[in-house]
Parts: structure tokens; C-alpha cells; sequence
């Protein structure tokens, strides 16, 4: 699809969605598929308190007040609702999207759009951090970031990384499962990590006995693995301009969350997903590392031009 043409699919769905009240119905659809349920006494009538901003629902029964956002990554946001669901839809695209470029699509400050950006990816990292492989599985070393260098030592920005996936008939390798890896242990940049750890969590236990592990190198390399470290180097690159070690992993979940899934109803599936996400806030984003120093992701808010993000 060329810039154009997505240009214009954007406009049209901000045409249908042009102000709040314009996203409740499809919100409420999702967050109570099967009708109301009250999320203390699980009653299925309420009374509708539309003076609100975002209408309220009291139960009939405990006169619990709940709202569409309540329990969502949009809970006390005061972004307006149709700006989350532009970001929601331009996140849900081939090309994906960054902060800065969030920021100007959306008409947002850039730190609007990079708490919304980070709200979503950790709705996609919630989603796929309990995904299990099975079947066939296979699992791979692979590098991010590598340098084409004949040292044995680790480059800067080259991180370690474990990729498995289930290996299905017809030689498709889905889904995926990403998991960055310390260099501590590592003898150096040709040392594997340990895949013991990596199985056990990420594995089926009735499949562990059905799981391949290769390296990266080698005649049993499988390439399709061993080369997906250039696949989410290169895709992050693209969209981010490159990613330090300290916030890798929730983008390599979003690379994942993207391969996993197909795009035809990616949409819904984020909105979906993003609905059945609890908040989390600015200063548990941004909150301080143990050393006392404040994150990188807390600098690069502040200034939009340390990351793209």
C-alpha cells in the first residue's frame, strides 16, 4: 500500500470516528460482548449516567458506577477517546507508527503520544506474555543488532536473543516467542545462551520432548530463526530508529504481536486487547532506576529528540 493510499484509509476512519461519541457503541460491543455484566456483583441491568464526559453504568442491583474505560489502557487518560482510536488503528498498520509520528498524525503533544504509544505496546506485551508453544517447537540463537565485525566480542549495541516457535505442517514458522538475553554468562558473541530457562517458560510441558534447539550457525541452522534477528533489527530501525537494551524486550513483544496475528483483523484485536489491559501511568513508566537515575524512557520524553518511540 503506498503513503497515499494509506493516507486516505486514515482519513476515512477518522471520519467515522470524529468525536467521543462516536466510539462509545463499538466500546461497549467489546468491553461487554455479551451484554452489561457489572464487575462487582456480575448483575446484568444498569441505569445510564450520560452527564459524564464518558457516560457512566450504575448496576441495578449494588449501584457499582463503571465506565467504558474502566480497567483499560484509556482509564483516567484525558485524551479524547476518537484520538485513541486513531492511535489504535495507525498502531494496527504495516508500517506501524513512532511517537513523533503519532504526535503530528493525531494532532497530540509528543508526550501524549508517547505515553499512548507505550500504553499500547504494553497491551501487546500483556497479550503475548502468556503465549505457549507447542506442537513441533523450535528454538534458536540469534543476535540483534549484529555487527559484521570478525571479533569475538560483543558490540555495544548487539544484544543476545532466544526465538522459538511452533513449526506447523506446511513449514510455517507461528507463533513466535522473542526473549532478549543477558551476555553475562556468555563466553562471548558465539557462546549460546542457555535455552533451559527460555523452554520452561515459554513451552508447552507436554511438548518440551518434541522441542528442536539450533544455533545460529552450522549446518542444522534454521534460517527462518537464526535470521529473525535481522528481520526485528531491521524493522526497528525502520519504525524506531534503533532501541537500547533497557526497553528492547516490549519491542521485540510488538514485533511479535504483529507476526502473530493476521493483519486483516489486527484493528480489533488491538482494540480488543488494549480494552482488557489495566492503566499504567506516567510516572510507573517513567519512575526511577535503582541507581536513583531517572530512565532513558523518561529522558527521551522530555526530549523528542533522543528516540522516536
Amino acid at each position: 500500500m503506498s503513503l497515499k493510499e494509506a493516507a486516505e484509509k486514515f482519513q476515512k476512519f477518522c471520519s467515522i470516528y470524529k468525536e467521543e461519541a462516536d466510539c462509545f457503541s463499538p466500546l461497549f460491543e467489546l468491553k461487554w460482548p455479551d451484554g452489561f455484566r457489572c464487575p462487582h456483583c456480575d448483575h446484568r441491568q444498569f441505569y445510564l449516567i450520560p452527564t459524564r464526559r464518558i457516560p457512566l453504568y450504575e448496576c441495578r442491583a449494588c449501584h457499582t458506577q463503571t465506565s467504558l474505560i474502566a480497567g483499560t489502557i484509556m482509564e483516567r487518560s484525558r485524551t479524547p477517546l476518537h484520538r485513541w482510536f486513531q492511535a489504535i488503528y495507525l498502531h494496527a498498520q504495516p508500517r506501524c507508527i513512532n511517537a513523533r509520528q503519532l504526535s503530528e498524525a493525531i494532532n497530540v503533544t509528543y508526550k501524549t503520544a508517547w505515553l499512548i504509544c507505550h500504553k499500547i505496546r504494553r497491551a501487546m506485551s500483556l497479550r503475548e506474555s502468556n503465549r505457549l508453544l507447542s506442537g513441533i517447537v523450535r528454538v534458536s540463537d540469534t543476535i540483534y543488532c549484529k555487527r559484521l565485525t570478525p571479533s569475538f566480542d560483543w558490540h555495544q549495541q548487539e544484544q543476545p536473543l532466544l526465538v522459538g516457535a511452533s513449526d506447523s505442517n506446511n513449514g510455517v514458522l507461528s507463533p513466535i516467542v522473542i526473549k532478549l538475553q543477558s551476555k553475562a554468562p556468555l563466553k562471548d558473541k558465539y557462546d549460546c545462551p542457555d535455552t533451559a530457562p527460555f523452554i520452561r517458560e515459554h513451552v508447552n510441558p507436554a511438548d518440551v520432548k518434541n522441542t528442536i534447539v539450533t544455533r545460529r550457525y552450522g549446518r542444522d541452522m534454521n534460517k527462518k530463526l537464526a535470521w529473525m534477528g535481522y528481520d526485528v533489527t531491521w524493522w526497528i530501525a525502520r519504525v524506531f530508529l534503533g532501541i537500547g537494551p533497557k526497553h528492547l524486550q516490549a519491542y521485540l513483544n510488538q514485533f511479535c504481536y504483529y507476526y502473530n496475528r493476521s493483519r486483516s483483523t489486527l484493528y480489533i484485536q488491538l482494540l480488543a486487547d488494549c480494552l482488557h489491559s489495566p492503566a499504567i501511568t506516567y510516572p510507573e513508566l517513567t519512575k526511577p532506576t535503582a541507581n536513583g537515575r531517572s530512565s532513558r524512557l523518561l529522558r527521551s520524553a522530555r526530549n523528542p529528540s533522543q528516540q522516536t518511540g
